[in-house]
């Protein structure tokens, strides 16, 4: 069993390259000395240590196609986040959408049928910095399900392992509520439970010898499937849990020693957003993490790349991550 995994891609099609543009030229048009300044060295900061550069992005993304061609795997995994969500508000908004479908429909003309897909939070919507507007959309989600096929949960056996993706955003509901729309907490609400239900469900009826891979965008999810009992008695049997979200995957041990620092909670949405991931942050080592870094990791290219994930002859796992090189 061969299995590639990508994640936080981040491709900007056309319309959301534009977009970008425009951003660039309205913070340098900024008037205030003083938030003119901090918006412009927000964006210089993104740009040098995050890399939001559109044509690195598809560079790396269509070199990664390529190497996982390479390597011929049984599977192809990608791990949540294709396109910018400039406007803070997911899938749904026509721009991010074109994005997206770009990136998957690709993957799905070089690797028919061996394709899964998992939501990433930017996928459903999250508040923008730089637009300061934005958040989960329910809208987000139908297009992701219903126009480009991605699924909130998966199960596919693969090997002699038990493959199981399902959507962290979810999972992590109430971290992103405060910025959802009024009228749609309600069916929030109820897909949460839906959704719970089922990863519940799943995990209740594994058998004693099964091998699980769990495959999850956002580490924060972790702690609160940590305190559910049908999961929490198969901890042992998952062997891998593959991460998404953090681009660069010597992040997961330093954050993972965060939750030390004194408790806050800040009133900025990604601030608190990501504050509240944190609380538990020392239960994800249960559930044996290892975080897919993005093709273009974090500044130029910096840890970005691919993950590999190979049983072999003895029946052992094998991990190793493919540096993307352009």
């Amino acid at each position: 069993m061969r299995l590639a995994v990508i994640s936080d891609i981040h491709v900007l099609g056309p319309s959301e390259h534009e977009r970008a543009r425009e951003l660039t030229r309205d913070l340098a048009r900024q008037h205030g000395l003083v938030r003119g300044v901090w918006r412009r060295f927000l964006h210089g900061a993104r740009n040098r240590f995050w890399n939001w550069r559109p044509e690195s992005r598809r560079a790396c993304f269509m070199k990664a196609l390529e190497d996982m061609q390479n390597w011929h795997p049984d599977w192809v995994i990608a791990n949540g986040d294709y396109g910018g969500d400039a406007e803070g508000i997911g899938l749904s908004h026509e721009k991010t959408y074109e994005s997206a479908a770009g990136v998957i429909t690709l993957m799905r003309e070089v690797f028919p049928d061996r394709c899964h897909f998992i939501f990433g939070d930017h996928d459903i919507g999250k508040y923008s910095t730089a637009m300061r507007q934005g958040g989960i959309r329910l809208a987000s989600m139908d297009v992701g399900e219903q126009r480009l096929g991605i699924r909130s949960f998966w199960h596919e056996q693969a090997g002699s392992f038990d493959l199981i993706g399902i959507n962290s955003s979810l999972i992590t509901l109430d971290h992103f509520l405060p910025e959802a729309l009024t009228e749609e907490i309600p069916e929030w609400r109820r897909r949460r439970e839906e959704h719970e239900s089922r990863v519940t469900e799943t995990f209740a009826a594994l058998d004693t010898n099964a091998r699980v891979i769990l495959f999850c965008h956002d580490p924060s999810a972790l702690g609160i499937l940590a305190h559910n009992p049908a999961i929490r008695d198969k901890l042992p049997q998952i062997e891998l849990t593959v991460l998404g979200h953090l681009h660069e995957p010597r992040l997961l041990s330093l954050i993972q020693r965060l939750p030390r620092l004194p408790d806050w909670t800040p009133r900025y949405p990604v601030a608190r957003i990501i504050r509240e991931g944190l609380r538990s942050a020392d239960t994800w080592s249960l559930f044996n993490p290892i975080v897919c870094p993005s093709p273009f990791g974090t500044g130029h290219h910096l840890s970005g790349g691919l993950l590999y994930i190979e049983e072999t002859a003895d029946r052992k796992l094998v991990t190793r991550r493919h540096r993307v090189k352009l």
